[in-house]
């Protein structure tokens, strides 16, 4: 009877942890992500995290294939790692773990040239889908970039107008990463974090600290 008490209570208490879904970039696959998913976990939150490499919002609504690494994570449950794999669409990824809130990072991948209408509709599209399950949604920007042209400079800009005119309209969370990250001029690649040397974990781990902190607490 004993155990039978004890596998009920555990069940239970399995059953009222808060669950989060994160889909991300390649930020996501290093540091950043790992640092993130830590300080949740350490909160008792349970986790799923899907970071695939030069995403961008069409690739989650439309399920593309892509070749620069991805990081699958749920916690206590599955860790693993690849190179090619088709990115899950947010929309069945929130109807197999149905989270209370969904954190999406994205924006880094969309500078590199102009945007459409159709950027538009793809962000439009993952919000609705979060808020049509009941989640909250939480769009994570991209942290500061070191970009190499005047172009690349204003499409940054451009990025977050977007993002951020859709997301107050929606009514979804917008962490504006940018403003509390400074990538370091002439290091690294511009863009990831953990490519810059010596302190590029600790300035990945510093921006998921900051994500972290912005969160609002289960």
């Amino acid at each position: 009877m004993n155990q039978l008490l004890f596998l009920g209570l555990w069940i239970i208490s399995l059953s009222a942890l808060s669950k989060t879904l994160i889909i991300s970039d390649s930020h996501g696959v290093g540091a950043f992500g790992e640092e993130l998913v830590r300080l949740l976990e350490h909160e008792k939150e349970e986790v799923s995290l899907y970071a695939f490499g030069g995403t961008r919002p069409v690739d989650w609504v439309q399920g593309n294939n892509l070749t620069w690494g991805y990081w699958e994570h749920h916690t206590g449950r599955l860790n693993r790692r690849g190179d090619n794999r088709a990115t899950p669409k947010l929309e069945l990824l929130i109807q197999e773990h149905n989270p209370q809130r969904v954190l999406i990072v994205q924006g880094t991948n969309m500078v590199w040239r102009k945007l459409t209408p159709s950027d538009l509709s793809d962000i439009q599209f993952l919000i609705l889908s979060v808020q049509k399950a009941g989640a909250e949604c939480i769009w994570v920007g991209p942290p500061d970039l070191n970009v190499p042209t005047q172009e690349n400079e204003e499409g940054v800009k451009a990025v977050h107008n977007m993002i951020g005119e859709e997301t107050q309209r929606l009514g979804c969370s917008y962490i504006k990463s940018w403003t509390f990250t400074d990538y370091p001029q002439n290091q690294g690649d511009g863009v990831h974090y953990d490519a810059i040397p010596r302190v590029g974990k600790k300035l990945a781990q510093d921006w998921a600290s900051g994500v972290y902190s912005r969160l609002k607490k289960p």
